[in-house]
């Protein structure tokens, strides 16, 4: 790795770090509306979401089935059982096998 990047992965990751920390250092972020507070805790599964979709529809082109068999399974899961790790490990997971199960 050249020495002329190290600045430019440190300014990154000052700029992303920066928007985690901003929220710590705010004090009236515990008297928000509910609403608004439901609504920042939605957000990044929307944005997620907003992101993901297009992306399995476009790069599974091949096999369109196994990305909506991912998305399938990881929304059944989350349905019934909620969180994020094992909906997004099973999706990965039934992707994979959809995709090795056409192979043969």
């Amino acid at each position: 790795m050249s020495r002329d990047l190290i600045p430019f992965i440190l300014l990154s990751a000052a700029v992303t770090f920066m928007p985690r920390l901003i929220p710590f250092l705010l004090k009236g972020l515990d008297s928000l509306p509910p609403a608004l507070v439901r609504f920042l805790r939605l957000m990044p599964v929307a944005a997620l979401g907003a992101l993901i979709f297009p992306g399995v529809l476009i790069d599974f082109q091949p096999s369109v089935l196994a990305g909506l068999a991912g998305i399938g399974i990881s929304a059944l899961i989350t349905y019934i059982r909620g969180g994020m790790i094992i909906p997004i490990l099973s999706s990965i997971l039934v992707t994979f096998a959809v995709i090795e199960l056409s192979v043969l």
